[in-house]
C-alpha cells in the first residue's frame, strides 16, 4: 500500500507540474533535442504552432501571451522593483544585465548583512520555492566577519531557531534549526550533496565562504536525497579583483589562528585559494587539544560565452583530542574513575571536492551537471587498548535541465546518483562496513501570474543499502541479530511533493506559503526494542510567511510553521549497548510542531546603527505509551540578536546575544539515570573593532565572549568553559 499511495501521489504531482507548464506556453520554440528529451516542450510546441494559425488576442495579466517589452502601468506598485532583464539582441545569448540598487539591509556603509540573490532560475537552477524565502537564512561574508566565525557551524549560531550542541564526542557539535534532529539538516558544498559532512562543518574554515544559505523549513526538494530536516548550502567565494587576507587570532586556552588568502578574477576567469592553521589547548586536564590545518582552492573558467565551469577542493588534516565530560556525564567519560577513556584522532584528514559545469546556450534552455567526491579517514586511538581506522568516502553527481517554456514559466527536471561507503566503519560502528546507494528524480515547474509566483515539484527517492549494520547488541540472543544487519535491500521509493508560492502585495510586502508531503526513512543504524528498523514516516510541512522589506528599515519577516509527522522515527527512553557504547532506542509514533519565526534585519543606518533580532517559539508534541506529552529534548525558545554601533569610520563596537530555553535528556548519562536538565542559558558577546588604512580596509579587535562566564551545558557533561577572549589583526590588499 505504502508504493501505490507513493505512485499516485507522484502521478497527481506530474501531471500538475505539467499541467501548469502547458498552460504557459506562449512563445518561442523549444530546442529540437530538447523536444527528443521531453514530451512537455514537443506538446509546448504543437500549441504554438496551432497559436500561429489564429488570430492573435489580447495579452491577459500573467499569461504567455504579454511581451517582457510592455512597461507596467505608472500606478503598479511593483513597477518600481529592480529587475534582471534580458540583454539586447546583440547581446551574448544568455547574458543577463542586472538593474536596480542593494537589498534595503545590505545599503550603508560596511552593512554586514546579506539578502537573498535576486531570482534567477538560470543562474540558480537550485532555487527552491519562492513560498519558502521566509524560511530561508543568508549568512554573508561580511557577517562572518563581523562574527569573527571560524567555522560554518559558528558562522550560522544566530540563524533564526539555531541550537547548537556542543560535545566532546566524535561528532563534536550537531546543529539545527526548529528543534529539527534525527535527522539533523544536512549539507551542500556549491550545491553538491555530501551524506557526512557533520564531522567536517566545525573544522571547515568560514574564511573562504562567500555565502552559507540555511533553508530551515523541513520542505526543501531541490538540494539533495532529503531535505526534511532542512539544509544548508556553503557558496565558495568567488573574486572579480585582486584581493589579499592575512589574518592572525589569539585567544584564551592558548588559541592560536592563522588564516591567508589570495584571489583575483575578471570576466572570463576566476580563482581563489586559501590555507590557515588553528592551535588551542582546551582545557588541559580534560585532553582537549587540537590541531587543525585547512587548504582551499576554487577556480571558475568560461571557456566559451554558453559555458561556465568551476571547481572547489576544500582539505583539512590534524590531531584532535577528545575531551573529557564532567559530572554528571557516565564515569566513562570523565577523569580519574578508573574506567576513563583517554581517546584521540592523530591523524585526521578530511577532503571534498566539487565540480559543476553549467551550459546556457539562450536564455530559454540550460544544463548544469556536478559531480562531487569526499572522502575523511581517521586514525583512532585509545589509551591502553589496540589503534583503529575509521574511513568513509562518498561520489555522486546531478544533472538538472531547465527550460523556459515561454517568459512567465520555467521548467526544471533532473535527477541525483550518492553512494557513501565505509570499508572501516564508523563511530560505534566501527568495524562494520556500511555501503549505501541513493538515486532521486525530480520534476519542478514555476509559473508567474502577475504578481503571483506559483510553484509545484515532485520528488521520488530510491535507497539501496548494500550492507549496514553487523553490530554486537550486548545482552541480546545471537540468533536476534539477523533484523539489525542490512544487505541487499532496496527501501520502498519515497516521494515528496511541494507546492507553494509568493504574492507580491505592493512594492514592500509579500506574502508567501508552502505546503510539502513527503516521506521519510529511518536513518540506517537506528533500531527498536525488536532489534528491527524503524519504519518509514509521513510528513506534512506548513509555512506561510510575511515580508516587508523597504530602502528606510531593511527587512522584517515573521513565518508560521507546522510540522505533522505520522510513524516518526522517536527516541525512547530506553538504550542499548552498542559495540561497547550505549545507543538510544527508537519506536515509530506520532509528532506535531508547531511555531512562529520573528525577525527585523536593518540597513547600516545614517547614524551608523545596524542590528538584527530574531525570535523562535515552538511547541513539540509526540506520543509516548499511546499518549500525547510535551518533547522536554527540544527547547521551545530560541532567540539570537546582535547590533553594531559605527563611530567614525575607524571605530565600531558589537554587541551579540543568544538565549536557548530550557530542556532535558539522558545521553551521555549512566544507564537508568533520569533525564537531566539542559539550556536555559543567555549568552553575551562583545566586540571592539579598530578599522585602518587608506581605505580602512585593515582591522584589529578585541572580542570577550559569554560576557559574566555562565556555565551552561548544551550536551550533558560538557558545560561552557565560560569568559573566553580573542583578539587579532586582519590585513587586506
Amino acid at each position: 500500500m505504502q508504493v501505490h499511495r507513493t505512485v499516485r501521489v507522484g502521478v497527481v504531482a506530474i501531471l500538475v507540474s505539467v499541467g501548469l507548464g502547458d498552460a504557459a506556453v506562449a512563445e518561442g520554440p523549444a530546442p529540437s533535442w530538447w523536444r527528443m528529451l521531453n514530451p512537455v516542450a514537443w506538446a509546448a510546441e504543437h500549441v504554438l504552432d496551432l497559436q500561429a494559425a489564429a488570430p492573435p488576442a489580447d495579452p491577459a495579466p500573467g499569461g504567455g501571451g504579454a511581451a517582457v517589452a510592455d512597461a507596467p502601468p505608472a500606478d503598479d506598485p511593483v513597477a518600481a522593483e529592480p529587475v534582471a532583464v534580458a540583454a539586447p539582441a546583440e547581446a551574448d545569448a544568455g547574458e543577463l544585465v542586472i538593474t536596480g540598487k542593494k537589498p534595503p539591509v545590505e545599503q550603508g556603509d560596511r552593512s554586514h548583512l546579506s539578502a537573498l540573490p535576486p531570482r534567477d532560475l538560470m543562474l540558480r537552477p537550485l532555487s527552491e520555492s519562492p513560498g519558502l524565502d521566509t524560511a530561508t537564512s543568508v549568512v554573508g561574508e561580511d557577517e562572518i566577519e563581523w562574527l569573527e566565525a571560524y567555522s560554518v557551524v559558528d558562522a550560522m549560531k544566530y540563524v533564526p531557531g539555531a541550537w547548537t550542541e556542543n560535545r566532546g564526542r566524535k561528532v563534536k557539535q550537531f546543529f539545527s534549526v526548529r528543534g529539527q534532529t534525527y535527522p539533523y539538516p544536512e549539507y551542500l558544498v556549491d550545491g553538491a550533496y555530501f551524506r557526512e559532512f557533520h564531522e567536517s562543518n566545525y573544522f571547515m574554515s568560514a574564511n573562504t565562504i562567500e555565502r552559507i544559505e540555511v533553508l530551515r523549513s523541513s520542505a526543501v526538494l531541490l538540494h539533495g536525497p532529503g531535505g526534511m530536516n532542512g539544509m544548508i548550502n556553503i557558496v565558495p567565494k568567488r573574486y572579480t579583483d585582486p584581493e589579499t587576507t592575512v589574518t592572525q587570532i589569539y585567544g584564551s586556552d592558548n588559541l592560536s589562528r592563522t588564516e591567508v588568502t589570495y584571489g583575483e578574477g575578471d570576466e572570463k576567469l576566476s580563482y581563489g585559494i586559501g590555507a590557515g592553521f588553528r592551535h588551542t589547548d582546551g582545557n588541559k586536564e580534560m585532553n582537549a587539544e587540537e590541531n587543525i590545518t585547512n587548504v582551499y582552492g576554487n577556480v571558475q573558467y568560461e571557456p566559451t560565452k554558453d559555458l561556465t565551469l568551476s571547481m572547489t577542493h576544500m582539505a583539512f588534516f590534524g590531531k584532535r583530542e577528545l575531551e573529557l565530560a564532567e559530572k554528571p556525564a557516565d564515569p566513562r567519560f570523565r577523569p580519574g574513575t578508573g574506567v576513563t577513556r583517554i581517546d584521540s584522532y592523530d591523524p585526521m584528514r578530511s577532503y571534498a571536492f566539487v565540480g559543476k559545469a553549467h551550459y546556457h546556450p539562450s536564455d530559454q534552455a540550460w544544463t548544469e551537471v556536478t559531480a562531487n567526491y569526499g572522502i575523511r579517514r581517521f586514525s583512532g586511538h585509545r589509551d591502553g587498548q589496540p589503534n583503529w581506522i575509521e574511513e568513509d568516502y562518498e561520489y555522486g553527481a546531478r544533472v538538472l535541465q531547465g527550460m523556459k517554456l515561454c517568459d512567465v514559466n520555467t521548467l526544471r527536471v533532473g535527477g541525483t546518483f550518492h553512494r557513501w561507503r565505509t570499508p572501516t566503519g564508523k563511530r560505534f560502528y566501527v568495524g562494520n562496513p556500511a555501503d549505501i546507494t541513493t538515486y532521486t528524480a525530480f520534476i519542478v515547474d514555476e509559473h508567474q501570474f502577475d504578481r503571483l509566483t506559483v510553484n509545484t515539484g515532485y520528488r521520488m527517492t530510491w535507497e539501496y543499502i548494500d550492507t549496514f549494520g553487523g553490530f554486537n547488541v550486548e545482552g541480546q540472543p545471537q540468533g536476534g541479530l539477523g533484523n539489525v544487519t542490512i544487505t541487499e535491500d532496496w527501501s520502498d521509493p519515497l516521494g515528496t511533493y511541494t507546492l507553494g508560492g509568493v504574492y507580491q502585495l505592493d512594492d514592500q510586502w509579500s506574502l508567501h506559503g508552502n505546503f510539502t508531503w513527503g516521506e521519510i526513512a529511518s536513518q540506517p543504524g537506528m533500531f527498536n526494542a525488536q532489534n528491527e528498523r524503524p519504519g518509514t514516516e509521513t510528513r506534512f510541512k506548513y509555512d506561510v510567511g510575511l515580508k516587508r522589506a523597504w530602502d528606510g528599515f531593511g527587512e522584517v519577516m515573521g513565518t508560521l510553521f507546522y510540522v505533522d509527522q505520522q510513524d516518526a522515527a522517536i527516541g525512547q527512553r530506553a538504550t542499548r549497548i552498542v559495540n561497547g557504547e550505549r545507543v538510544q532506542l527508537f519506536e515509530n509514533g506520532e509528532r506535531r510542531t508547531l511555531g512562529v519565526e520573528l525577525e527585523a534585519r536593518s540597513k547600516r543606518f545614517e547614524c551608523g546603527t545596524q542590528f538584527f533580532v530574531n525570535t523562535t517559539l515552538m511547541r513539540h508534541r509526540m506520543t509516548r505509551d499511546d499518549s500525547w506529552v510535551n518533547d522536554e529534548e527540544v527547547p521551545n525558545v530560541v532567540l539570537g540578536g546582535g547590533v553594531s554601533q559605527m563611530f567614525g569610520d575607524q571605530w565600531e563596537f558589537s554587541v551579540f546575544t543568544k538565549r536557548v530555553g530550557d530542556y532535558e535528556n539522558e545521553r551521555f548519562l549512566v544507564g537508568g539515570s533520569s533525564p537531566a536538565a539542559l539550556g536555559d542559558f543567555t549568552e553575551v558577546n562583545t566586540k571592539v573593532t579598530y578599522f585602518f588604512g587608506d581605505k580602512r580596509q585593515h582591522r584589529a579587535f578585541l572580542m570577550v565572549e559569554n560576557v559574566g562566564g555562565q556555565h551552561y551545558s548544551t550536551v550533558n557533561g560538557w558545560p561552557h568553559p565560560g569568559v573566553q577572549y580573542i583578539g587579532g589583526v586582519s590585513l587586506a590588499w
